[in-house]
């Protein structure tokens, strides 16, 4: 199955690449080797936080290799912790609902009683009839009292969440590129914090001329050269290819994928990519 097909960030290396199609082929190169190539992260994101307020703490610097649910910065939660512990206090408490046990297990008692009066002809039946209401009540209030320990439950929850938006955490693992507010700084949703960079798969993309569309699939093969490490050579299959093709340049993109657990390819580089892999 075909991948989605994807594009490069605006003006990000096109037009070089395109010169260099249009270059190599013009000079009559291969048709499968030789293609400019960028790589580029698989993810660059703009960390920001969920709520506005003043940065109580910056936990990362500029360079710093992050993974995935570590806390880049903190924002002041004072008024978010006092509102979880009120209603954690309000949930954990059952009184309201033992004691509304305790009035039915009460009304219970009398009603059985009077119904055996009843029976016995000792009791009107005009008795019975008010434990039966008292009994109906007291059920319904300890309902009640179990419907309003739920929503005290569902509070405390959102307080919490409440303050685990104070702090901005790393999506994925990463390397931190930028930290762009201090503490003591207000932060927006409309201002980020930090700048996070995902660098384990890179991405390579390149443009190919419209007439080997039909000759490239997702899963071939392909050989690409980095500028650094140099003299590095790397085969790997083909993540995606395009379904539709540029009609100004008559090309297509192609992507791989190339895991750089190591960190050993720099993101950002130039390369070349041969198509035939013998």
């Amino acid at each position: 199955m075909t991948a989605p097909p994807h594009r490069l960030p605006p003006g990000l290396f096109r037009p070089a690449l395109l010169s260099a199609l249009f270059l190599s082929l013009a000079t009559g190169a291969s048709a499968s080797t030789g293609f400019e190539c960028v790589m580029e992260a698989a993810r660059v994101i703009e960390l920001s936080s969920r709520t506005q307020g003043v940065i109580e703490e910056i936990l990362v610097d500029k360079g710093q290799r992050v993974t995935k649910g570590d806390i880049i910065a903190r924002t002041d939660a004072t008024m978010e912790t006092a509102a979880l512990r009120i209603l954690q206090a309000r949930a954990a408490s059952d009184a309201a609902i033992a004691t509304q046990k305790a009035r039915l297990d009460f009304a219970s008692a009398q009603l059985a009683r009077a119904e055996k009066l009843e029976r016995q002809n000792a009791q009107s039946l005009v008795k019975v009839e008010e434990l039966r209401y008292e009994v109906a009540i007291a059920r319904s209030q300890l309902r009640q009292a179990e419907s309003d320990r739920a929503s005290a439950l569902a509070e405390a929850d959102r307080a919490r969440i409440a303050v685990e938006n104070t702090r901005i955490r790393a999506p994925f693992g990463g390397v931190v590129t930028d930290v762009t507010l201090s503490a003591g700084e207000y932060v927006t949703a409309d201002r980020h914090v930090a700048v996070l960079v995902q660098t384990d798969p890179i991405h390579v993309d390149a443009f190919l001329p419209a007439d080997l569309h039909d000759r490239v699939r997702p899963g071939d093969k392909v050989r690409i050269h980095p500028e650094i490490p140099q003299g590095a050579e790397i085969v790997a299959p083909i993540l995606s290819v395009d379904t539709v093709l540029d009609p100004a340049s008559r090309t297509f993109g192609i992507r791989v994928a190339l895991p750089n657990g190591d960190e050993r390819l720099v993101a950002g580089q130039r390369c070349t990519l041969d198509l035939t892999v013998q």
